[in-house]
């Protein structure tokens, strides 16, 4: 079991890894819409990587109770302290990032036409509240949501934690929450899907993903995995090993099932129907993941490469691959598929909601 202030050298690996798909999903040069210069599968990958948020949220919820969890119950951290400690660089950062985006939308006449949002959208975006209102909102770094998705959550952990708190010891009864949990963040999701005969729609793959408070539980599994990992500490003998098997089989799941569900024949149609379940679907498995390899898994014992040693592992490993040469140019030249991406995304978002384009025409 890992110890505060003790670095999962894994997750960190793991962190650039997902950042790195995110990017690509994005911004990969060559991709076209109906995804024909790259292989069904990869394509397919690729516009998924917005599953790579929920092993984010996941992640911070299990990181942030093994980092402050027992330091505010022996109260040698104040919450004044926490939610510093927790929140102020990140908001700094964000801060940073959303301007240097709008000044770049500025500077760019054909970012200006798409992408420059109204003044009461720009406040709501900079007080991390605009996409509690409209979910699709698009907002100066766009990734900044993220963020907004996580302040509930991080906000109420100290409260959380005095409820898990309650459970300390007892992995029978956190098997059980983090099951009960499971239930509250992908069952109206599943359920929504079964009653509309396998279809959901690009608005509820928005709700279910951007809305805020649609991470909560998401947020909450981690916080119960990581109390999970303190409740069995011994990684020795037949239960290491199975718990270590486990953490490697919900990886290789939920792997498995964001490369196996039916590919979709668009890039706005991996936002639809079976894609969507992906947005919550795999938080128990992530939560398992995280669970099992903090005391050792496959993954574990040797780790993924921090994010510094990340570019020349992609460039001796990754450009000899064929099927995913764009990966590697993603890597090394990804200034040119900006601009290429900000077009086709504004093409692609004036089919989904023609309103929006006329109301700035007016504007």
């Amino acid at each position: 079991m890992a110890r505060a202030g003790e670095e999962l050298e894994h997750l960190t690996g793991l962190r650039s890894f997902l950042a790195l798909w995110i990017v690509c999903g994005h911004y990969m040069p060559g991709a076209s819409a109906d995804g024909s210069h790259r292989s069904a599968n990869v394509s397919a990958i690729t516009c998924r990587s917005f599953a790579a948020v929920d092993l984010f949220i996941v992640m911070s919820g299990y990181v942030t109770h093994l980092a402050y969890g027992n330091r505010l119950r022996s109260e040698s951290l104040s919450l004044r302290r926490y939610y510093l400690l927790r929140m102020a660089h990140i908001l700094i950062t964000s801060y940073v990032a959303m301007l240097w985006s709008l000044l770049v939308v500025l500077a760019v006449e054909e970012y200006r036409d798409s992408f420059l949002p109204s003044i009461s959208t720009l406040l709501g975006c900079f007080g991390f509240v605009q996409h509690w209102i409209r979910p699709a909102t698009w907002c100066p770094a766009p990734p900044s949501w993220t963020i907004e998705a996580l302040l509930p959550s991080w906000l109420l952990y100290p409260f959380l934690r005095i409820l898990v708190a309650r459970l300390e010891g007892r992995p029978g009864a956190l098997v059980m929450w983090m099951l009960v949990v499971y239930a509250i963040s992908f069952g109206p999701l599943l359920s929504l899907y079964l009653l509309q005969d396998g279809h959901l729609n690009w608005g509820q793959f928005a709700t279910t993903f951007m809305w805020p408070p649609a991470q909560l539980p998401d947020f909450a599994l981690g916080v119960l995995a990581s109390e999970l990992s303190a409740a069995l500490p011994s990684c020795s003998g037949c239960s290491g090993w199975c718990r270590a098997m486990l953490g490697d089989a919900a990886l290789l799941g939920f792997a498995a099932a964001v490369v196996m569900l039916p590919s979709p024949s668009t890039h706005a149609e991996c936002q639809t129907d079976s894609n969507v379940l992906l947005t919550h679907g795999g938080s128990l498995a992530i939560a398992l993941f995280i669970f099992g390899s903090a005391s050792g898994s496959l993954s574990a014992p040797v780790p993924l490469p921090h994010a510094r040693d990340l570019h020349g592992v992609l460039a001796s490993a990754v450009a000899s691959l064929g099927s995913l040469r764009g990966v590697y140019r993603c890597t090394t030249d990804p200034v040119p598929a900006l601009g290429q991406h900000a077009a086709g995304e504004a093409v692609s978002r004036s089919k989904r909601f023609p309103g929006e384009a006329v109301e700035k025409r007016k504007r």
